[in-house]
């Protein structure tokens, strides 16, 4: 399990947080999208029991899609499971769609 970013593909990365602590988690997904091009998904793995809330506010705040895929895993290993795309150029005015 490591925190580094992986590519899974050309328009999409794998952030796998479940080891990081709630703030650090958020802090390395909010560096990760930096470093992404535009309309790239970054999917969020996090066992914090406030990722829901946290993640959707984040993503919100800084223009970006954020799409909750529920929970994973069985107990005690569950975690949660996230989709942010990276705004791009073509979403400009458009409203953000709460998924």
């Amino acid at each position: 399990m490591s925190t580094t970013p992986t590519r899974v593909g050309v328009d999409h990365v794998l952030l796998d947080n479940r080891r990081a602590p709630c703030a650090v988690g958020l802090i390395k997904a909010d560096r990760t999208m930096d470093t992404l091009d535009p309309a790239t998904v970054l999917e969020i793995w996090s066992r914090d029991r406030f990722a829901p809330m946290e993640i959707s506010v984040w993503a919100a705040r800084q223009g970006h899609h954020a799409q909750d895929l529920g929970r994973h895993g069985s107990w005690p290993l569950r975690y949660f499971v996230f989709e942010v795309r990276k705004r791009s150029a073509d979403d400009e005015g458009q409203p953000l769609s709460k998924k």
